[in-house]
């Protein structure tokens, strides 16, 4: 056969042409099987990126929030108000929870835990995906105002 599609026989060339009458909507079948599976991966990558943005807040949070308590662990408000404060710009569907707990009475040395709690953005292409964020820091209580808690 030669170069150029021919058998080299006067009057017997043969046409090459890719596609063939049984074939006509192949490639778009096709298409649709490649392109299902990837968009289910790229959405898994948007959904597990919130989660895993909304997980790293929470943790530096809980982090920010204990640092706060280890100086001044009676005044709950000012934790709470730092774990908030570093959660802005967070994706959450729901507000917040944090919690604060510490010994009774609260002395220096005693353990300080910050919980913060709350559930992230949901895309909704995977059901079995739990958004609720659970975390929890503890920290030393490093101070203590002169009349104690």
């Amino acid at each position: 056969m030669g170069l150029d599609g021919t058998t080299g026989r006067p009057g017997m060339a043969m046409r090459w042409n890719g596609s063939a009458r049984g074939e006509r909507g192949a490639s778009a079948v096709e298409f649709a099987l490649v392109v299902l599976p990837l968009l289910v991966l790229v959405f898994g990558i948007l959904q597990f990126s919130f989660y895993f943005w909304a997980w790293q807040s929470a943790g530096n949070a809980a982090r920010s929030a204990a640092r706060v308590g280890a100086v001044d662990p009676c005044d709950t408000a000012a934790i709470r108000t730092a774990a908030t404060h570093a959660l802005d710009g967070t994706p959450t569907d729901s507000t917040p929870t944090v919690a604060v707990t510490t010994a009774s009475p609260v002395e220096v040395g005693d353990d300080l835990t910050v919980s913060i709690s709350f559930e992230t953005v949901d895309l909704g292409f995977f059901p079995f995906f739990d958004p609720t964020i659970d975390t929890s820091v503890s920290s030393r209580i490093e101070n203590l105002p002169a009349g104690g808690c």
